[in-house]
C-alpha cells in the first residue's frame, strides 16, 4: 500500500512539473487599459465573453470552483451592477444578470422575497462578500449611486435571483450597534465602503471588520468595529471594536493576545482564515496613513494579537532575499491589496495594492506587482515574484502561455480566487490612477519552494463510521454517497492523497443518496470527508 501512495504522488508531481510551477499566464481579457468586455448572451459562455475593465467588484468562489464577481467601478463613479461567472476548466466567462448599463439603482422588493426582478444595483468600492453552507452567496454594502450601502443581499446560483436580506433601502444608513456581544434583530451595522476584510467562521455565521464612510465635507470617517451575522436568525452582533470613529491601534506586545488589543478604523482589503478558524488581516489606511500590520482574531477568546509587521505608517517594509523567509521581512505599507489567497498548511498569499505618492485625496498613488507568502507557523514573510519597484509595466507574452518572464502589471483593486487544482487567479484593478483600468485575467501556479512549503495540508484523521458509503469502489466516472442522520449544514469533500481539496459540496441533511461527478479526476486513491456541527466522517475509494 505504501508503494501504491508513493507511486501516486510522484506521478502527481510529475504531472505538476508541467504546469510551470512559479509562472504567471494571462489566461483572459485584454492587454489593453479600459476595455468594454463583451458581454454576450446571458447565462451563456462564450470564449469571446469577458467583462469590461472594473476595479474593485467583489467575487466569491461558488462550491463547484467557479469563479463569480458583481459590480465595480470603471473610470471613477460609474458602478455596474453586472453579476459574472467564469469556470476555469473551460477558461470562459457568462453574463450572469444584471443590465449590462452604469449606475443603475437597486429593486428591492419585498426583504426577505427571491425574485427574478430584484437587483442590487450598482455598487463598488469596497463589498463585503461571503458564500454560507449552501453555496448561495452573499454580499453587504459598497457605494451605491448615491451613497454608502449597508444593505445585505444573497444570491441563489439555481434559481438566479437575489433577496434583500437585511439592512435599510436607502444610503448613508447610521446603524444600530446595540450591546457589545449581544444579538438583536434590531442591530445594524452602519454604512460603509472600502473594506474586503470579510470571513465565514466553522459554524458558517459571516463576519467583517472596518471600512470608511464621510461625513458633510467628504472627510474619511474610519471604523474598527467587528461584527457577525447569524444566517439562522437573520441577526447581526456587534462584537468587538468602537462605536465611534477614527480609533488608534492598541498594538500591545507582538505575539501577546490581550482584551485590550484592537486594529485601528480602517479600509482593509487583505483578509485570511487559518485552519484553526482565527480570522487575520493586514495593512490598510488607517486616520494616521498606511500600514503593513498583521492581526489574528480568536473567536473562542474575542482578542486581538498584533502577530508580524510595524506600527508604523508608511513604513517601506524589508523584502530580504526572494524565495527565503526571514521573521525581519515584511511587505511595505500598502492599501487595496485585496488579490488574497490561503495555500495549504496556512500560508497566506498576496499581490499588489498600492500608497499614495502625495495624499490620499489626489488619489495619484503608486502601485505594486510583488506576490508574498506569509507562513502562519513560522510567522515569516517571504517575497515570490514580481517586482519591488513602483509602478512596473509587467509583460502579457501570449495568450495562454506560460512563461518565466511573463508578470501582470502593477495593480490595486483587484479581484482574486483560488481553483481546485490550488492555482491563484487574479482579474482587473486599476494602475497608477483612476484612469487605467483592467478586465485581464491571470493565473499563477505556485512553486511549493518559493517558499518551501508543505506539499498539502495532509489527510484529515478521523474515525471512519458505518453511516455513510460511497459505492461503487473502485468507480469509473460516478460515485454514490450514502448516508443516515447527517445534520442539515453538511459539506462533502474529495482529497487527494497529497491532502489537497480538489472536490466540494454541500448535500442535504437526513438520510439520503447523492450521485457525485468524478469523471473529471484522475485515476487513484482518494479520500472523503463529510463535516458538519455535528460530526466529522471519512473513508476512501479508487477511481480506475
Amino acid at each position: 500500500m505504501k508503494t501504491i501512495f508513493l507511486l501516486i504522488t510522484i506521478a502527481l508531481l510529475t504531472a505538476n512539473s508541467y504546469c510551470q510551477n512559479g509562472e504567471w499566464t494571462w489566461m483572459n481579457g485584454n492587454n489593453v487599459y479600459n476595455p468594454a468586455g463583451h458581454y454576450g448572451t446571458q447565462g451563456v459562455f462564450d470564449p469571446l465573453n469577458t467583462p469590461p475593465a472594473l476595479y474593485e467588484t467583489c467575487e466569491w468562489t461558488d462550491l463547484h470552483g467557479n469563479f463569480w464577481l458583481f459590480g465595480g467601478s470603471q473610470l471613477g463613479e460609474n458602478l455596474f451592477g453586472d453579476l459574472w461567472e467564469f469556470k476555469p476548466s473551460i477558461n470562459q466567462w457568462a453574463w450572469m444578470k444584471g443590465t449590462e448599463l452604469m449606475n443603475q439603482p437597486p429593486v428591492y422588493g419585498i426583504q426577505g422575497v427571491p425574485s427574478p426582478t430584484n437587483e442590487p444595483g450598482g455598487r463598488g468600492f469596497g463589498i463585503l462578500t461571503w458564500v454560507d453552507y449552501l453555496g448561495d452567496l452573499y454580499l453587504m454594502g459598497g457605494s451605491g449611486y448615491s451613497g454608502c450601502l449597508n444593505d445585505l443581499w444573497k444570491y441563489n446560483i439555481v434559481s438566479n435571483e437575489w433577496t434583500w436580506m437585511k439592512g435599510p433601502d436607502t444610503v448613508n444608513g447610521k446603524g444600530i450597534y446595540g450591546l457589545i456581544g449581544i444579538e438583536d434583530t434590531s442591530n445594524c451595522p452602519p454604512a460603509r465602503n472600502e473594506t474586503s476584510a470579510s470571513w465565514t467562521d466553522n459554524d458558517y455565521n459571516l463576519w467583517f471588520f472596518g471600512g470608511i464612510t464621510f461625513d458633510s465635507l467628504y472627510n474619511f470617517l474610519y471604523f474598527n468595529d467587528l461584527w457577525k451575522y447569524n444566517l439562522g436568525t437573520n441577526d447581526w452582533t456587534w462584537m468587538k471594536g468602537s462605536n465611534h470613529f477614527n480609533q488608534l491601534s492598541v498594538y500591545g506586545t507582538k505575539g501577546i493576545p490581550n482584551s485590550a488589543n484592537v486594529p485601528s478604523g480602517r479600509q482593509v482589503y487583505a483578509k485570511w482564515k487559518d485552519s484553526r478558524g482565527n480570522f487575520w488581516m493586514f495593512g490598510g489606511d488607517d486616520s494616521v496613513g498606511f500600514k503593513n500590520d498583521m492581526w489574528k482574531y480568536d473567536i473562542l477568546s474575542n482578542q486581538w494579537t498584533w502577530m508580524s509587521g510595524t506600527n508604523e505608517s508608511g513604513n517601506t517594509g524589508i523584502s530580504g532575499t526572494q524565495c527565503v523567509g526571514d521573521i525581519l521581512n515584511v511587505p511595505s505599507a500598502r492599501w487595496e491589496n485585496r488579490a488574497v489567497w490561503t495555500r495549504d498548511c496556512d500560508n497566506f498569499e498576496m499581490f499588489g495594492g498600492g500608497s499614495p505618492v502625495t495624499n490620499l485625496i489626489s488619489f495619484a498613488y503608486n502601485s505594486f506587482n510583488d506576490l508574498w507568502n506569509y507562513n502562519v507557523s513560522t510567522n515569516q514573510w517571504t517575497w515570490m515574484n514580481g517586482s519591488l519597484s513602483n509602478n512596473p509595466m509587467g509583460n502579457y507574452g501570449i495568450k495562454t502561455v506560460s512563461n518565466p518572464v511573463n508578470l501582470p502589471p502593477s495593480r490595486a483593486g483587484s479581484n482574486s480566487w483560488k481553483d481546485n487544482s490550488g492555482n491563484l487567479w487574479m482579474f482587473g484593478g486599476l494602475n497608477d490612477s483612476l484612469t487605467i483600468m483592467f478586465n485581464d485575467l491571470w493565473r499563477f501556479v505556485p512553486d511549493t519552494t518559493c517558499p518551501l512549503i508543505c506539499l498539502g495540508e495532509g489527510i484529515p484523521q478521523v474515525k471512519s463510521e458505518q453511516s455513510v458509503s460511497v459505492y461503487p469502489n473502485p468507480c469509473s466516472n460516478s460515485i454514490t454517497l450514502s448516508y443516515i442522520s447527517i445534520a442539515v449544514k453538511t459539506l462533502f469533500q474529495i482529497y487527494d492523497v497529497t491532502g489537497r481539496i480538489i472536490y466540494h459540496r454541500s448535500i442535504s441533511g437526513n438520510e439520503g443518496k447523492e450521485i457525485i461527478d468524478v469523471s473529471n479526476i484522475s485515476s487513484g486513491v482518494y479520500f472523503y470527508l463529510i463535516k458538519n456541527d455535528k460530526e466529522t466522517l471519512q473513508g476512501k475509494f479508487v477511481k480506475q
